[in-house]
């Protein structure tokens, strides 16, 4: 159950929360972020209450410091000319001035990670270290301090085109899956599964840079983390102010000082390549607010197959032209001011992409067709432009036009309806004014309807108004919205509105407030965390774990000369296959493997052979004399008395002397060693850790960890 939830901080920056794919929110607090994750429990403590102090009991709530930097992190800067030096970042206490999760599948055990943005304008990624502490894992900045450091001799400058400004992350760019030759228990590469992760950042010179960023897995890496700059693209011949007079002094000192204050990308749109050694080809453009006015940066990005790298682990390189794509919009919005954060509206396949963004006291909203957003010769006749005006709730006055709302707008995010799979724009302002808009909806009315939160903001609002007697005279303040799927969180904080507020740290309190994108479901009752139920019947973890067995057996096809696995992997997987499998194929293919095994190893595997017409056997333990010599290359052997270990079950393994042990999720190998594991964060079923494994073993599990690398009961992301 999401009733409100309510947190000891108060929030440092606008679009102050961020809801990961994983379902852990972020919410930034000043020098802290404050990381929500969800209890997976199906039982609820308190009952059925909906207030706050029950919701506290649906989340763990850790804070995290983000504002201690090393000298080697961040070194000392000196004073610097005025054009290149401020005393804002370089003085500030680098609290969180933006935050935002990756897509699913960048992190370890394709988790999501968490970008933090400071004050003093370093872009940090946090990742939760095996021992379960959040730490700081890589700094953005360094790569465009590297990346600069060949192309721009004045170390000023250079120094304006370290710092970050803003940042965003692009959608995964997936690899498309090519047709398979192999078998049914073919398993599509990460890349298809996950796709390629890019991050788009501006810097304190105006340059909108696209970073393509992947987790290092090698040993020799210098950091978890590596980073390539792909294109650089400049806006500084743009920047002006047409609300002062052009060529004045105060119009140049404007057009200098002008800085990027908002991003959001649109979605990639695939290509035809040019050349036959190209994977494939995407087109995808990030909006970007500067000063008061909206640009474009069209992103092509080209994928090649990397065979010539020394790094096995990178398997596709990138490359990318960006340009800007404003001139084929830009006349259609020079008489609007744009003051606010921007969100793109799309579905896959939709032949329309919108584009919202925050206006003067409203907002503006652009449609874009397909042809139009790739920035061909004829886009300007595929884009159209509406303005919407926010104006005051109507009161009890007789005034047949209500008032304007003048006050910021502060947040925006999309949630989609997953029924009628229409994306839904959701936004507030400073002044507690919300609205909601679906795509199709700007050429009916000026009017926005009010979103599914309000009337919980207005309850608590009003609850807060007679405590302390306001009458009512109290505020509320938006300052982030995020979704998951079909819900949205919002964050706000109370106010009173006739006099000076005089609060302490103790008193700082920041409310979150969930609902649907369908507006019928209102009700907290009705607001359950959609984690989708796994199906828990024999029948169907049999399915699961034939999944990854026929994976094993059918790695190599029907010639195991190169296996890739190692042979105690292959007998086990075959074995279980006899004990637990019912489908004929995989049979046929472990009656293979043991008989390969057999001619290759000299081993008498005549029983396990026979047994693969008999499905449901029990494989009997092997005897101190059949552990000997090759067979230590293929049978199991318990690691406290050294007798062999019988297989019975899948799941489970016990020696002949009755030492019991639980088998891997994947390998179906038994872990015998404490410490050796990783386990899912929903079921708890326990696999072998490719990080902790070593010998033979080790680099088997790093390939069936790159396949498997979700529980295959649940779909459940790993925690070590």
């Amino acid at each position: 159950m999401l009733g409100p939830l309510e947190l000891q901080l108060f929030p440092s920056c606008f679009n102050c929360v961020s809801w990961s794919a994983d379902g852990e929110i972020a919410v930034a607090a000043g020098e802290y972020v404050q990381i929500l994750t969800p209890k997976h429990t199906t039982e609820k403590e308190g009952g059925n209450r909906s207030g706050p102090q029950a919701a506290n009991k649906n989340w763990n709530v850790t804070r995290i410091r983000t504002n201690v930097f090393t000298n080697g992190e961040w070194p000392i800067i000196h004073p610097q000319k005025r054009e290149n030096f401020s005393i804002g970042p370089e003085q500030s206490l680098s609290t969180v001035v933006g935050l935002a999760w990756s897509p699913p599948g960048f992190a370890k055990y394709r988790r999501c990670i968490l970008a933090v943005l400071t004050s003093n304008l370093l872009l940090s990624f946090y990742d939760i270290s095996p021992q379960g502490r959040w730490a700081r894992v890589a700094i953005v900045n360094d790569c465009l301090g590297s990346y600069f450091r060949s192309l721009v001799d004045d170390e000023e400058l250079r120094l304006r085109k370290s710092n970050i400004r803003s940042f965003t992350w692009c959608p995964p760019l997936k690899v498309p899956i090519a047709e398979q030759h192999a078998t049914s228990y073919t398993v599509p590469p990460p890349e298809s599964r996950w796709g390629m992760h890019f991050l788009s950042v501006t810097n304190d010179d105006n340059d909108v840079i696209l970073l393509h960023a992947r987790r290092s897995t090698e040993p020799t890496s210098t950091g978890p983390y590596a980073f390539e700059v792909l294109s650089p693209t400049s806006l500084h011949e743009h920047v002006a102010n047409q609300n002062v007079q052009p060529g004045s002094i105060l119009s140049s000192a404007l057009g200098t000082r002008a800085r990027v204050s908002f991003m959001s990308p649109g979605p990639w749109i695939y290509q035809p390549t040019k050349d036959s050694n190209d994977v494939c080809s995407a087109i995808g453009n990030v909006a970007v607010t500067l000063g008061a006015k909206l640009y474009m940066v069209r992103h092509v990005i080209t994928l090649r197959s990397s065979n010539d790298q020394k790094s096995s682990a990178v398997k596709y390189t990138a490359r990318g032209i960006s340009e800007e794509n404003t001139p084929s919009f830009g006349g259609l919005l020079t008489s609007y001011h744009l003051t606010g954060p921007l969100h793109w509206l799309y579905t896959d396949g939709s032949p329309e992409i919108g584009l919202a963004v925050a206006s003067f006291a409203g907002m503006v909203v652009l449609r874009f067709s397909r042809a139009a957003y790739q920035g061909e010769k004829t886009a300007r006749k595929g884009i159209q432009v509406k303005e919407l005006p926010f104006y005051e709730p109507a009161g009890s006055d007789t005034e047949t036009i209500p008032p304007r709302h003048w006050e910021q707008t502060s947040a925006m995010t999309v949630a989609l309806d997953g029924v009628s799979q229409r994306p839904t724009l959701h936004l507030g302002t400073v002044g507690g004014y919300t609205a909601a808009m679906t795509l199709p909806g700007i050429q009916s009315s000026d009017e926005l309807p009010e979103t599914a939160w309000k009337k919980q903001l207005d309850n608590i609002r009003e609850q807060f108004d007679i405590a302390r007697d306001l009458g009512g005279y109290t505020i509320s303040r938006t300052w982030g919205l995020a979704s998951y799927d079909s819900l949205v969180v919002a964050a706000f904080t109370l106010h009173p509105g006739d006099t000076v507020e005089y609060r302490t740290s103790a008193e700082e309190r920041t409310t979150l407030v969930f609902s649907h994108v369908n507006a019928e479901l209102t009700e907290f009752d009705d607001l359950i965390f959609p984690y989708p139920l796994p199906d828990r019947s024999p029948d169907a973890l049999r399915r699961q774990r034939e999944a990854a067995m026929g994976y094993i057996l059918f790695v190599e096809g029907d010639d195991y000369s190169r296996l890739a696995l190692s042979r105690k992997i292959l007998y086990t997987a075959a074995c279980c296959a006899i004990v637990d499998s019912q489908n004929d194929k995989i049979l046929s293919q472990a009656r293979k493997a043991l008989e390969w095994l057999a001619s290759g190893t000299d081993v008498d595997l005549s029983d396990e052979i026979g047994k693969c017409s008999l499905p449901g056997s029990m494989i009997d333990a092997k005897t101190a004399e059949q552990l000997e010599g090759p067979g230590q290359q293929i049978f199991e052997q318990c690691a406290i008395c050294d007798a062999g270990l019988s297989l019975y079950s899948a799941t489970e393994a016990q020696c002949a002397d009755g030492h019991l042990f639980v088998r891997c999720g994947v390998t179906f190998l038994a872990i015998q060693e404490p410490g050796l594991s990783k386990f899912c964060s929903r079921c708890g079923t326990e696999y072998l850790s490719e990080d902790l494994v070593h010998d033979e073993l080790e680099h088997a599990c790093r390939i069936l960890s790159d396949v498997f690398d979700t529980c295959i009961y649940c779909s459940g992301k790993f925690q070590a």
